[in-house]
């Protein structure tokens, strides 16, 4: 008897016409149809070239940088703290559209 099942089994797995599934086969065209995408809305051909070394950054433009960065922080000090009540609505105003009766 368990022959036959075994039989049974063997012909029927030759007999499927189901491929077994490659998933990393799947995966790589999903990658590819989601790069595509992109690229269409980027309306670009093909991705860009990869960037080369980076420069280093002038002098100047970091000083900038620090010196704004140092600004934001210095109003963030100064500023008060904000009210958590403010965020709510303090009154409610209606205004009935029909008149009544």
């Amino acid at each position: 008897s368990v022959l036959c099942v075994l039989a049974v089994l063997a012909a029927a797995r030759a007999l499927s016409t189901c491929r077994s599934l490659d998933l990393e086969a799947a995966r790589r065209k999903r990658i590819e149809a989601v790069r595509g995408q992109i690229l269409s809305k980027l309306r670009l051909p093909e991705p860009p070239a990869e960037p080369g070394p980076a420069r280093p950054l002038p002098e100047e433009v970091r000083a900038l940088y620090n010196s704004t960065r140092e600004l934001l922080r210095q109003r963030e000090r100064l500023r008060p703290p904000e009210d958590p009540q403010e965020y709510y609505a303090k009154e409610l105003l209606r205004f009935p559209m029909e008149s009544p009766g």
